[in-house]
């Protein structure tokens, strides 16, 4: 009985948050499929998918950011400034393979003027973020002049082979962010950097100590972190063929109350990618959900707030909360 006993303890301990998600993940199946007859459709269910791998590619490398214990808001203005420039340089007549070489470079790039700003000029990083992300939504707002832009009709087929089209019917956007995820895993799980991480973010103090180069790690951190969000801009051209300037801007707190859902603690040191992945499913199936159901727009707004308390105050009693 104690074996037992200390057995279940340690499954909570370690796996915790993810049999919670996955548990209310079957009950909102449950919920929204006997509610509403179109919800269980393959259809329906083709869009969840299709429709999470945005969320799931940027919470992974958000996953990154807060391992290390930085919280980064910035990702969805990158994908608007990249998904801009891709757009002109699509409409200039570069080829699909350059612009999607070119969302890679530039989210990494947008995501080290982040490190710069957090590890030399030494500013917070929710502060950093927010301060980069207004300067890049408006340089986005200036490079689109404040109008919709679309790719070029003519190679628009070739993004929307990508982002629509699917492989022994499984969609390429799906595969193109269980690829993200399995590189970050590795990364995580089987390289010194990732072993950093978690150091760091667990005791930056000894780390230092134990001779960890704090600047580089976190430096690292928001590199990848910018560069899910450049692999974002890529999805939604390849998915939707335009971008309004303003897109993200309402979505904004998704990919946090995502990720802290999943377990990933705020303070950083801890976390895994399937409590992020789980923390997405939940999230696009309770907004998919409620939209099939024909609940309005700002109560869909509650709850999607009431989620992020939730899961900032679950967070706390976890022991990753703010310190009076």
């Amino acid at each position: 009985m104690e074996n037992i006993k200390k057995n279940i303890a340690e499954l909570n301990k370690n796996w915790g948050p993810q049999i919670s998600l996955a548990v209310a993940l079957i009950l909102l199946l449950i919920l929204f499929s006997s509610t509403s007859p179109f919800f269980f459709t393959s259809s329906n269910l083709a869009n969840i998918g299709l429709y999470m791998t945005i969320l799931g590619v940027m919470a992974a490398g958000a996953t990154v950011a807060l391992i290390v214990g930085m919280l980064d808001v910035s990702q969805y203005t990158i994908l608007a400034l990249v998904g801009a420039a891709s757009i002109t340089l699509d409409r200039a007549g570069f080829h699909i393979g350059i612009v999607l070489f070119f969302c890679l470079a530039a989210g990494a790039a947008l995501g080290a003027v982040n490190g710069f700003i957090v590890t030399v000029l030494k500013v917070h990083p929710i502060i950093g973020t927010i301060s980069s992300a207004m300067v890049m939504r408006g340089f986005t707002y200036m490079i689109t002049a404040s109008r919709t832009l679309s790719l070029n009709p003519e190679t628009r087929g070739n993004y929307f082979a990508i982002g629509r089209g699917s492989l022994f019917g499984i969609p390429y956007s799906l595969i193109i962010m269980i690829f993200a995820y399995l590189v970050i895993h590795i990364t995580l799980k089987h390289t010194q950097f990732g072993r950093y991480l978690f150091a760091v973010g667990g005791n930056s103090n000894a780390s230092f100590l134990a001779g960890v180069n704090l600047r580089k790690i976190r430096f690292g951190a928001l590199m990848i972190s910018g560069v899910t969000g450049g692999i974002g801009a890529f999805l939604l051209l390849s998915q939707v063929g335009s971008l309004q300037p303003n897109v993200g801007e309402a979505a904004l707190l998704n990919v946090i109350a995502a990720v802290l859902l999943g377990g990933i603690s705020i303070s950083g040191g801890s976390g895994k990618l399937t409590g992020t992945i789980l923390g997405v499913i939940v999230l696009v199936v309770i907004q998919n959900g409620m939209t099939i159901l024909g609940i309005q727009t700002f109560w869909q707004m509650i709850v999607r707030g009431a989620i992020i308390i939730i899961a900032v105050f679950i967070n706390v009693i976890r022991g990753g909360g703010f310190k009076y």
